[in-house]
């Protein structure tokens, strides 16, 4: 790795143009002051970076990728000391007051060998030391269960006793489903909605804590009763071509003073006639953002039908919940391992990646896949923290 350092050096990198996704290399850049300089070592093939590759977005980075764990290879002058070559570190991607500085959207992402990462970055905390040891094959997985216990802790701020419906079967939808007695109370009966047949029998073969699961396309009275009592809670956790009808339907069945998680993504300038007093639904995703506000910010809506509802989203997470979701996968590695389904080096990651701008498919191998991870550097075993960070001085507060 130190060869690609050198002046002129280049690495290799997943690129897409358009609908072609190959396998580059590309030049490898310098760390000038504030900057760093880092080698992915695994990273996670997420829901975004598939309606990016079908150009359902128009994120303009030419190498994608925001969920993983990296090693320093260069710190630039300036950089605080806490961050040192060698060092294994965990890459937050959303900046929580620029949207420019989104990694693997606006800038280039982690399905490279090289990262640079911006001094706005640095700055503001989004590098933060791993800090526990972690099996290679969870790091996908950090991103994900932050953001989902950040969903979590959110909703109970406001919701109810009862029920709570999940739409969505990625690896969002699986983790809150696998999450949600723990966070909001093992009384919680959790039903999971799927858009196919295949991903419902993979979920019920994994024998996961939900208590029932059903076909978004058979959906109806049925629902209600067969839950004994209405949902109080709801979470859309779809791609943005699917949330819209999925929020439509939890409007009608979320129960009066209900709350409604917006964690997947929503179309621009979205609007529904059940919501009036909203001009604009994708509105309500920016409302908390890179963990802020602190005490989180919700919307207090009236249905056209006159049931009060509370609306909520969330673009990112604090820095902190990350190191909270580390722990608890190094905890828990066999619960949640079942769901990094494939592990893929770069030019078989590259070939998936084309597939999927293509052809959108979601198997590998005749096998449909849940959460892939791409080993970018080889890393088996043990993802290692710092030893610094086994002290008890040094480690990160979390809230």
């Amino acid at each position: 790795m130190n060869d690609i350092l050198r002046h002129g050096a280049s690495h290799l990198a997943i690129v897409r143009e358009g609908h072609r996704v190959s396998l580059e290399t590309v030049p490898t850049p310098s760390a000038g002051p504030g900057e760093l300089l880092v080698a992915p070592l695994v990273a996670g093939l997420c829901g975004t970076d598939l309606q990016i590759l079908r150009r359902e977005r128009d994120d303009p980075a030419r190498v994608i990728g925001h969920e993983g764990v990296a090693r320093v290879l260069k710190v630039g002058a300036g950089v605080a000391g806490h961050l040192r070559e060698g060092m294994n570190v965990i890459l937050n991607p959303t900046h929580p007051d620029n949207p420019q500085m989104l990694l693997g959207h606006r800038l280039d992402g982690l399905f490279q060998q090289v990262v640079k990462i911006p001094a706005a970055i640095v700055d503001s905390g989004l590098v933060v030391p791993l800090p526990v040891d972690l099996p290679a094959a969870l790091a996908p997985l950090i991103e994900p269960v932050a953001c989902v216990i950040h969903a979590l802790e959110l909703m109970l701020k406001r919701k109810p006793a009862g029920p709570l419906i999940i739409y969505g079967d990625g690896i969002v939808g699986h983790l809150a489903a696998l999450l949600a007695k723990r966070y909001l109370g093992v009384w919680t009966r959790v039903v999971m909605v799927h858009h196919s047949s295949a991903g419902l029998h993979w979920s019920e073969r994994q024998r996961l804590h939900f208590d029932r699961h059903v076909l978004f396309d058979s959906l109806g009275a049925g629902l209600t009763l067969a839950m004994q009592d209405r949902p109080v809670a709801a979470l859309i956790a779809t791609p943005r071509s699917a949330s819209l009808a999925c929020l439509e339907h939890a409007v009608a069945q979320v129960c009066a003073h209900g709350v409604i998680d917006l964690i997947g993504g929503m179309p621009g300038d979205s609007r529904l006639s059940s919501l009036p007093q909203l001009e604009d639904i994708a509105q309500v995703r920016t409302l908390n953002c890179g963990g802020l506000p602190a005490s989180g910010a919700f919307a207090d809506v009236v249905t056209r039908s006159g049931k009060p509802l509370v609306l909520y989203g969330h673009r990112g997470v604090a820095s902190e919940k990350l190191l909270d979701a580390t722990r608890l996968l190094a905890q828990n590695p066999s619960t949640f391992a079942p769901l990094v389904t494939h592990l893929l080096p770069l030019p078989q990651a590259a070939e998936l990646m084309q597939r999927m701008a293509w052809y959108g498919e979601r198997e590998i191998d005749g096998e449909r896949f849940l959460k892939v991870g791409i080993e970018i550097s080889p890393c088996t075993g043990l993802l290692k923290a710092d030893p610094s960070l086994h002290t008890p001085e040094n480690l990160p507060c979390t809230a």
